[in-house]
């Protein structure tokens, strides 16, 4: 069933990840790559869409094969390309990547520059923002401008027309010029966001701590957040609302590729407060029950998008993931 009085908005990178064929090997040694479409902003939007949530992507593509190939995949996934721009001053973005027998990811990105670094303000415009919702979007367009200031752009734009804003800074060291720039971004994105999703790395980086527990405390000092998640991978999740943390199970899964696990909890989350997303603008109360079934939905999505190589291929329909629930009671 698709949610039509709201709409979600990303806004971010799509591209090509070229995925090792075998495991457990570094990309010098990789036999071969298999072709998946990506891009955080972009695997979270087509979570929400599979998920029920009326989903548009602003981004930019090359006029090219791979451009096309992902706007047909986000169009496969009911996510609307409307605002999905081409331009034909550079190639679309790929990202190479190898796995460990984990599941966990070595990345090198061609992207100097990729199609996803020249989305510009003038692709920014107020239509896009009619109606009500929320606004999710990443660091990676950050890094370079013009990408920079379109994002900022975009998130001033949310917040005039009342949507909640969602940011995930997804910290990727490579892409930076310096990690010192990468954490001030980071830390700018953070004071006009509403809700923030980071894993315990991004979160003792962005804070400058050695623990979780200290990073914790220094987001609830520092910003004026409605929400802060923690993702611990297979141990689960922290929600952090108000002055209560709340820690939430994950699910013992075999993971074979962790690529967009993050993503698909981002997307489990939104769509799990879909009810809720104008009281966590205006600050108010959320009740305990609700974060918690939240944050164990949306580590089912998480961990159900490890069970297959790619991100959009597996991120779960609603479908999915209530069987799933069903079948790993507490």
């Amino acid at each position: 069933m698709r949610l039509l009085d709201k709409k979600a908005i990303c806004l971010g990178e799509l591209l090509i990840d070229f995925v090792s064929t075998l495991n457990g090997v570094t990309l010098r040694d990789a036999p071969g790559f298999e072709k998946a479409p990506g891009g955080a902003p972009a695997n979270v939007a087509v979570g929400l869409s599979k998920l029920g949530i009326e989903t548009y992507f602003i981004g930019k593509i090359g006029k090219d094969a791979f451009g096309d190939f992902l706007r047909m995949t986000l169009d496969k996934y009911g996510v609307k390309t409307n605002y999905l721009t081409t331009t034909t001053k550079a190639k679309t973005t790929l990202a190479f990547v190898s796995l460990t027998e984990e599941g966990e990811r070595d990345f090198v990105f061609y992207r100097d520059p990729g199609a996803d670094m020249l989305l510009d303000q003038s692709d920014i415009i107020d239509l896009i923002f009619s109606g009500s919702g929320v606004f999710h979007f990443g660091s990676i367009t950050m890094t370079h401008e013009p990408s920079n200031s379109a994002t900022f752009k975009a998130i001033q734009l949310a917040r005039k027309y009342g949507y909640l804003v969602s940011f995930d800074p997804n910290l990727r060291p490579a892409l930076w010029k310096t990690l010192d720039e990468a954490r001030e971004k980071m830390r700018l994105g953070m004071e006009l966001s509403d809700v923030v999703k980071l894993n315990e790395e991004e979160a003792m980086f962005i804070a400058e701590t050695n623990t979780v527990e200290e990073a914790i405390r220094y987001l609830q000092r520092s910003y004026n957040l409605a929400l802060v998640i923690i993702t611990l991978g297979k141990e689960g999740s922290i929600l952090v609302h108000q002055e209560k943390s709340l820690r939430v199970e994950g699910f013992p899964v075999h993971a074979v590729d962790t690529t967009g696990a993050g993503d698909g909890f981002v997307a489990g989350l939104i769509s799990s407060l879909y009810m809720f997303w104008n009281d966590l603008r205006e600050r108010k109360s959320i009740p305990d029950d609700t974060l918690r079934y939240a944050g164990r939905r949306a580590n089912a999505v998480g961990a159900l998008t490890t069970l297959k190589k790619g991100a959009i291929p597996a991120l779960p329909t609603q479908e999915e993931v209530e069987i799933f629930i069903e079948e790993n009671p507490l």
